[in-house]
């Protein structure tokens, strides 16, 4: 068994891969990564999440950012002990290893079996638990791109953003005996796995354009054309149109290769390149907004048409691989795919999600306190689950001079279901920086890290 390949793999996964990135449910960009995804005037990013918001965001005529967000995420599995196991794992290995390449000394099937006995254990643990994304996000620079009609007598918004993500899924076999070959003059004992690690990407391009409609700048006309109606609160409407284009690739590979570690990390790269598969999908969003002195309610329903992205066909042709390495992981997908363990033919549906908001203000809208629901949980680009309840307290002042400041809880009450604590702050009327952390920590190499945080910001102008 190649031990620093398993190393490699092990580690490198542990450290780095984690959470959102493709336009999809996980994702909260600028101020909203501490706000929730609400309608606020405190960002443009708002516009972006309920139609109707571009109304109530909108100042004068024309609102934009210059680089409005950019973030990542990092989420660890629940990997607490798991690299202490593997250290152990290593340990015996290389003993094992230096005692094979030992003249003289012999590996006998009492000292694999022990190192088995003691190791299946944990790569079953590896297979529970060794989950593991990571994910960036950014907007084009000046977008999204709000703008006052007089002609449409709405507000039409622009955006465009890239986002990306990898996750990592373990899936476990237990340690197996490799019987030495005598004839070939070989006398040493080994162990093998047919544990493998699930890889898979999205990458995706949104361009959309939403307008927002203010009900009350309007009369409802009686049959003789007399105006008998006349909204006193603000009740608006919105529609989205967003435009994808999903690079989605899946690829699996057996931590117990031939191959030396920069070789694997090529045949990765070179493996998400040639996998993806590419999809073009139009989604459609609808929300609404009642906006009053005190407070504003409002809903989004999203995905209506629940537009959906192809991924590579895992275990297909694996005989047409020129690597034997790459072909016994094909040959390894078919197996877990028939035990249930392992899905050939991954698909992302953007599902349709009801979500609704709820914002209090004071008297002089100085303080704001706002909050989140999604009705029904989603799947994300890479099988991930979502949904967000969301509450925060900001402090906002339309000034250059005096800072915003906000806190604010989040939890996912679906898939992993963490809990996270937020803060942010804006400076020089449009600078914003966001912090999240989750409440729950996971140790590695016997340090204490949260389970998973993100960072966002950005720079945007209002007029």
């Amino acid at each position: 068994m190649k031990q620093g390949l398993l190393r490699a793999i092990i580690c490198s996964s542990v450290v780095s891969y984690s959470s959102p990135v493709i336009s999809g449910p996980s994702q909260f960009s600028g101020p909203l990564n501490t706000l929730g995804n609400v309608s606020t005037q405190q960002t443009i990013l708002s516009a972006t999440v309920n139609p109707a918001a571009g109304e109530y965001v909108m100042g004068k005529s024309i609102s934009w950012g210059y680089l409005t967000s950019l973030g990542f995420d990092v989420e660890f599995g629940d990997v607490d002990d798991l690299v202490d196991s593997f250290d152990t794992l290593v340990v015996e290995l290389d003993r094992l290893d230096n005692e094979a390449n030992t003249f003289g000394e012999i590996v006998t099937l009492g000292e694999v079996e022990a190192v088995r006995d003691q190791s299946n254990d944990f790569l079953v643990e590896l297979g529970r638990k060794g989950t593991m994304k990571v994910g960036v996000q950014t907007r084009v620079p000046l977008f999204p791109i709000s703008i006052r009609s007089e002609k449409l007598n709405g507000v039409v918004t622009l955006d465009a953003h890239i986002n990306a993500e990898v996750a990592a899924l373990f899936v476990d076999r237990p340690l197996e005996i490799v019987a030495p070959d005598i004839l070939a003059g070989e006398f040493n004992f080994g162990l093998t796995t047919d544990t493998i690690v699930a890889l898979s990407s999205a990458e995706m391009s949104t361009y959309s354009i939403g307008y927002s409609y203010d009900l009350a700048n309007s009369h409802v006309m009686d049959g003789l054309g007399n105006k008998f109606l006349k909204v006193n609160d603000r009740l608006l409407l919105g529609a989205k149109l967003s435009y994808y284009q999903a690079n989605l690739s899946s690829l699996v590979v057996a931590i117990d290769q031939e191959d030396d570690n920069d070789d694997l990390w090529d045949l990765i790269s070179d493996g998400f390149d040639d996998n993806q598969v590419k999809t073009n999908e139009f989604g459609l969003d609808l929300g609404i907004l009642w906006v009053s002195e005190r407070f504003l309610i409002g809903a989004t329903w999203k995905n209506i048409n629940e537009p959906s992205f192809k991924s590579s066909r895992l275990g297909e042709n694996c005989l047409n691989f020129a690597s034997p390495d790459l072909r016994n992981s094909c040959n390894l997908a078919i197996s877990f795919a028939a035990e249930g363990r392992l899905d050939l033919n991954p698909e992302y549906v953007m599902e349709r999600q009801i979500s609704i908001e709820g914002t209090v203000f004071t008297s002089n809208k100085h303080w704001v306190f706002a909050a989140g629901y999604d009705f029904n949980g989603v799947s994300g680009p890479v099988q991930d689950e979502y949904k967000w309840m969301t509450g925060s307290v900001s402090y906002f002042l339309m000034s250059y001079w005096i800072p915003s400041v906000r806190v604010g809880f989040r939890s996912n009450l679906e898939g992993t279901e963490l809990n996270f604590v937020n803060m942010g702050f804006t400076i020089l009327g449009g600078i914003h920086a966001d912090l999240s952390t989750a409440i729950d920590s996971v140790k590695i190499d016997g340090d204490e890290l949260p389970k998973s945080f993100s960072l966002n910001i950005g720079f945007e102008r209002k007029f």
